[in-house]
């Protein structure tokens, strides 16, 4: 009888002690030693967003020269993205040594008020009275990699993380006018509305 009086009193005391160990907030383990993923909680925040390059720089050399139009429409509000122009090397050198003047850039993306639309020129193109030029407070190119921070009143920081595929570039060129050919992809952010997977052809102008 004493023998039975202990075994309940064991069985009492290990009872109080998972009810105390559930109470404390601990998750149950199972036979197998499986311990339930424990999830993050409500209003996590976001990874950042990868750091804007500093200063300016580009590798000589990389021939990026022309109008890169993007494939599918690029809009925020009333602003419609037209093209990125990449200049020539030499428009690199003047603004990397400190020559940044002027309503032109290296690199400028080109926007355009769809409202204020006022005909056509002589090529049947539409002509618009409202344009933003964004030019660089910094950009970081080489190797078919580009990253670009401009920043605008109305439209507010322009950012941009691409790569070009050097191959259909040269392939793009030698084609001529009406040649269509993806030879920029990238991810652009403007105002702080995300773009993703777009893609851009190639002109080389007039």
């Amino acid at each position: 009888m004493r023998n039975l009086w202990t075994a309940v009193a064991l069985a009492g005391l290990l009872a109080g002690c998972n009810q105390s160990s559930s109470a404390s907030g601990q998750k149950a383990t199972s036979d197998s030693g499986f311990v339930p993923p424990v999830e993050a909680p409500v209003g996590t925040p976001a990874a950042a967003p990868a750091a804007a390059p500093a200063g300016f720089s580009h590798v000589k050399g990389d021939d990026l020269f022309g109008y890169y139009i993007p494939n599918t429409e690029v809009k925020v509000g009333d602003f419609r993205l037209e093209n990125i122009t990449f200049g020539p090397e030499d428009d690199f050198n003047r603004w990397e040594a400190g020559e940044q003047g002027g309503p032109w850039g290296p690199i400028m993306f080109d926007f355009v008020d769809v409202t204020t639309q006022k005909g056509e020129n002589e090529l049947g193109q539409p002509i618009y009275t409202k344009t933003i030029r964004v030019l660089p407070t910094s950009y970081k190119i080489g190797g078919g990699n580009l990253q670009f921070t401009g920043t605008d009143v109305s439209l507010g920081q322009v950012q941009f993380d691409g790569t070009i595929d050097m191959a259909a570039l040269k392939r793009a060129r030698a084609g001529g006018p009406g040649t269509q050919e993806t030879v920029l992809r990238t991810g652009l952010s403007i105002g702080g509305t995300p773009f993703k997977n777009l893609s851009f052809s190639w002109y080389g102008g007039d």
